[in-house]
């Protein structure tokens, strides 16, 4: 039988996780190796909405299998398709007539390759992603740890109560006389004293009299 090269475009749950799809992808590609055919390439065109709802299901995971082989190996693949509850639809279609088996077996080592690079690149991102989420969750247990450390070094409300000093008691104020309450002492200089009145004795007017008396006298 001639080989020719096919496409199986295949749908699965939107939920897959990797290890069911990766389970399914292997047992595909064992029928297409077992009948002597060759699997050149996979893709994975990711979630996508279906035409229609399947088992009430809107959406679905699509992938792609390219491979070479005979019709035979096309029934058996199918086969197995109709088998495996988590295939929801398929659809194979040839997409050439004359296969080239040697640049296929090339195309097919250059795929894997491809393949290789892109796991291991991933496999670095998902490593990455969880030393960063392991730092992560170590600073915030530090972070934690350091502020329960901080909380249990400081006293509590009714340890500062017990360490601060009593506040001496009120004593009423005693009131010291004020000195505008008292009398005021009054000293001698403060007491106004009368003046005495001394009679000046003018000479003009003591000479008068003098005379007046002598004028008397002698009269």
């Amino acid at each position: 039988m001639r080989n020719r090269r096919y496409e199986t475009v295949f749908i699965l749950p939107a939920d897959s996780d990797e290890g069911k799809k990766k389970e399914i992808l292997d047992r595909l590609d064992g029928v297409v190796e077992k009948g002597g055919g060759i699997r050149v390439k996979r893709e994975d065109w990711g979630v996508r909405r279906m035409a229609y709802q399947i088992k009430n299901h809107q959406k679905g995971h699509y992938l792609l299998l390219d491979f070479v082989g005979t019709a035979q190996i096309v029934a058996e693949l199918e086969r197995h398709m109709r088998m495996l509850e988590d295939v929801y639809r398929f659809l194979t279609v040839k997409t050439d007539d004359r296969v080239d088996l040697e640049a296929a077996k090339q195309e097919q080592a250059e795929e894997r390759d491809k393949e290789a690079a892109r796991a291991a690149a991933a496999k670095e991102a998902a490593e990455k992603e969880a030393a960063a989420k392991a730092a992560a969750e170590q600073e915030a247990a530090e972070k934690e740890a350091a502020e329960r450390e901080a909380a249990a070094a400081e006293p509590s409300p009714e340890e500062e109560e017990a360490e601060s000093p009593a506040e001496p008691a009120e004593t009423p104020e005693a009131e010291s006389p004020e000195a505008d309450e008292s009398p005021e002492a009054e000293s001698p200089e403060a007491e106004e004293k009368p003046e005495v009145e001394t009679p000046e004795a003018e000479p003009q007017e003591q000479a008068e009299a003098e005379e007046q008396a002598e004028k008397k006298v002698e009269g």
